[in-house]
């Protein structure tokens, strides 16, 4: 992800969520060394994002922040190329844990990473600030799991 990618990014952020996030928040996250931003160009290079993710490798620990996929280009598994690339960069930084949060009410989202050996640990009521859904927390362990 670069700055140049923001028109794009913001695009699919405010057609993904009910509450985006300002592209300032991405650009923040592009700064941050603990922060990893990715995109998928399915144009090829120089085209503009039809994915992207932002997480966080931080203590040992790997935290998915963001990830969508523009809405004409949902089920070509674009989102699960995403995550498998964030996995296989927490694991080659040496990280033995991945959380994430989501909503109960996205069916496609938790499937996905549900296949990808995620668990459900927890539940924060309430969580998000425009519904007051619950967000569920997942979790996966890293340790002994393969890149590739």
């Amino acid at each position: 992800m670069r700055p140049a990618d923001l028109d794009s990014i913001m695009e699919i952020e405010r057609e993904a969520f009910p509450n985006p996030w300002p592209a300032e928040a991405f650009m923040h996250e592009m700064r941050q060394p603990h922060s990893r931003c990715a995109v998928i160009r399915a144009g090829g290079p120089g085209s503009a994002p039809v994915a992207y993710i932002c997480f966080w490798i931080l203590g040992g620990e790997m935290a998915i922040n963001n990830i969508a996929t523009a809405p004409a280009r949902r089920r070509s598994g674009y989102a699960r190329r995403l995550m498998i690339h964030a996995l296989n960069q927490a694991v080659g930084e040496g990280c033995e844990d991945a959380w994430l949060e989501v909503r109960p009410s996205n069916h496609a989202a938790i499937g996905l990473y549900r296949g990808l050996g995620f668990r459900v640990v927890s539940r924060r009521p309430a969580y998000y600030s425009d519904t007051r859904e619950d967000a569920l927390v997942m979790h996966t362990s890293l340790k002994g799991r393969e890149t590739g």
